[in-house]
């Protein structure tokens, strides 16, 4: 009778088991990719910075730990420049820090790119995805989100809610008593996601669009962050909101009282923001990010990532899974009105100039 040694059964398990962790690799990535999923059951998980809230990350997590279930995530949920001063302020320290970034601080994604600070890393999606998506080594676009006109459907009479930028401005002009400080956006001189908005809209819309935010420019009062416009919108504190975070406002609307809210995506000129992700150089998880960058990037990915809210941008995303994609809103308002808000170099080196002659027009000068 042959017997077999315990050692001999460990080993064919553990060749068994070899087997099946290369098997986990996706299909068509490099044969080797398996080195980074086995390098990542070493790791500490990931933090991730962003200004995403949970729900918005619930499914695209969901989905990730069904195929990692080692990899353990922690979200921390802050505003666009805030993500990147607290990683900036900790990098090089002893201090647990970001793995990954995820923002839509354009201008420093733009400042990362000319300066090399993210992990040069080219997911195996990449050849799958628009030209937009890897805009420079080590930055990706997570999700294009659209930056729509929001209000309070209670009080603003249906003859009076904008569809576009062009007949906000109309309606207010006619009628400025009604509107004086009842209108907000978000501040492009004190937020980076603004700052990006703005300068993405005026740079194709020109003297134009100048001229029409002088005419409505005393009447808006600045905010830094979408969910406290919609909030105020609600209340009745603003009547309405000109390029607020659609992912601020979609959930509301499903939400008990969400009726009161209305949007409209402008019909002269949708912004398209474009939320870069990136791993840092030095990331103390380096193999979990990029699991998780490549995950994200991913047909089912990029699904999970519409179920959050977001927008997907990927052309193979069901869109009866999801509540938007890139493409279809490019239907809805047409391909010549999106605007799509990038990494241009310009934000660092235009943003002083562009400041100051928006301080001006909002002071209706």
């Amino acid at each position: 009778m042959k017997f077999v040694t315990l050692s001999a059964v460990a080993g064919l398990l553990a060749g068994i088991a070899g087997v099946a962790q290369a098997q986990d690799a996706p299909a068509g990535y490099p044969a080797d990719y398996s080195k980074i999923i086995e390098g990542s059951r070493s790791e500490k998980g990931l933090m991730i910075y962003s200004n995403m809230a949970d729900n918005n990350w619930q499914p695209l997590i969901k989905g990730f730990n069904a195929k990692y279930p080692w990899v353990k995530i922690e979200t921390v949920d802050l505003g666009s420049g805030t993500v990147h001063s607290r990683w900036e302020a900790e990098k090089g320290s002893s201090a647990r820090t970001a793995d990954v970034l995820v923002s839509g601080a354009n201008d420093r994604w733009a400042s990362y790119g000319k300066d090399g600070l993210m992990e040069d890393y080219k997911s195996p999606e990449i050849a799958k995805l628009p030209e937009f998506a890897h805009p420079y080594p080590g930055v990706n676009v997570l999700s294009t989100d659209p930056l729509v006109i929001t209000y309070n459907a209670a009080l603003l009479p249906e003859d009076q809610r904008p569809k576009g930028f062009a007949s906000l401005v109309e309606d207010a002009v006619a009628d400025p008593d009604t509107f004086k400080e009842k209108i907000t956006t978000y501040d492009a001189a004190r937020n980076s996601f603004g700052l990006t908005a703005w300068w993405a809209y005026m740079d194709k819309k020109g003297e134009a669009g100048w001229a029409g935010l002088r005419k409505i420019g005393p009447m808006i009062r600045g905010e830094t962050s979408g969910g406290p416009m919609n909030e105020k919108i609600a209340t009745g504190e603003y009547l309405m909101g000109i390029a607020v975070s659609g992912i601020t406002i979609f959930p509301r609307l499903e939400q008990p009282g969400g009726e009161i809210l209305g949007f409209a995506f402008p019909d002269d000129g949708t912004i398209m923001m474009l939320r870069g992700m990136g791993i840092p150089k030095g990331a103390a998880n380096p193999n979990s990010a990029k699991l998780f960058v490549d995950y994200a990037l991913s047909q089912d990915g990029q699904t999970q990532v519409g179920k959050g809210g977001l927008v997907p941008y990927r052309e193979d995303v069901p869109e009866d899974q999801v509540r938007y994609t890139f493409q279809k809103i490019s239907e809805i308002v047409g391909k010549d009105n999106v605007i799509t808000a990038g990494f241009d170099q310009r934000l660092i080196t235009e943003a002083g100039p562009f400041v100051a002659k928006w301080n001006a027009a909002i002071a209706g000068k």
